[in-house]
């Protein structure tokens, strides 16, 4: 199966507005439901449902975003057959309701066109107690001839950044950072970069943006002082999206 997830993956995406479920593409793709369940989630780190529901909250960000639809035919749109639970998923994985996140967008702007003459932001970051963290150093590579911008590096407990990370930094005029008061667990550790653009929708819908990872996951303490490179490169197909809202974590990061 490990050769094929690319292909079942791009399929997904592609299925996500027929409301599909994990059963219907397990049977597509010639496996009983429980064995592709956990080959998919032992292959990608993050299980098929979460995927799919990640998916569709991406799509309905950006009807919501581009297309200038109304919170209901975004969710419809997005293959979700009710509101109430269309805004509860989407609340819960970006940090904000439908309507609050179409809201703050010239807000959040703000602030990161702010964020982009600061060297270095930590976001969404609460220290735990100081005999339960451990610390790690991360340096970014970039392509050659990237724009300046903001590259946000976060350890997320999935590898589809779709909620909060454990910790996290913004960075700007340097590609280093060390991560301090981490909790013991065991994280992803995942970057993606957005270049300098006065076009606000480039700051929120992310799919086409740089982006790199650390391959293994990461445990602490075990890896407690580690240095971590991330080389960047371009979105693939395949790729999980980035629905939590970076901007927000920012933007609480400096309310604090």
């Amino acid at each position: 199966m490990k050769d094929r997830i690319p292909e079942i993956l791009v399929y997904m995406q592609e299925s996500v507005t027929q409301d599909i479920t994990v059963e219907e593409t397990a049977n597509r793709f010639g496996y009983s439901k429980y064995h592709f369940s956990r080959e998919f989630k032992r292959l990608t780190g993050f299980s098929a449902a979460d995927y799919m529901s990640s998916l569709k909250v991406e799509l309905a960000k950006q009807a919501l975003l581009r297309n200038e639809q109304s919170v209901t035919n975004s969710g419809f749109d997005a293959g979700y057959s009710s509101v109430g639970t269309f805004s509860t998923t989407f609340t819960k994985k970006t940090g904000l309701s439908p309507r609050e996140y179409k809201q703050q967008v010239e807000a959040l702007y703000s602030v990161a066109k702010k964020c982009e003459e600061t060297p270095t932001t930590v976001v969404g970051h609460k220290h735990p107690l100081a005999s339960e963290t451990s610390r790690c150093f991360i340096s970014v590579h970039y392509p050659e001839g990237y724009q300046a911008g903001i590259t946000f590096v976060g350890l997320f407990k999935s590898p589809i950044p779709n909620h909060r990370p454990v910790a996290g930094v913004a960075l700007t005029k340097k590609n280093t950072h060390l991560f301090e008061h981490i909790p013991n667990g065991t994280f992803y550790l995942l970057a993606c970069f957005i270049e300098r653009t006065f076009n606000p929708l480039r700051y929120f819908v992310l799919d086409d943006c740089l982006r790199g990872r650390v391959q293994r996951r990461i445990h602490f303490p075990q890896d407690h002082d580690q240095t971590f490179y991330i080389p960047l490169r371009v979105a693939l197909p395949e790729d999980p999206p980035i629905v939590v809202n970076v901007l927000k974590l920012l933007a609480d990061s400096l309310k604090t």
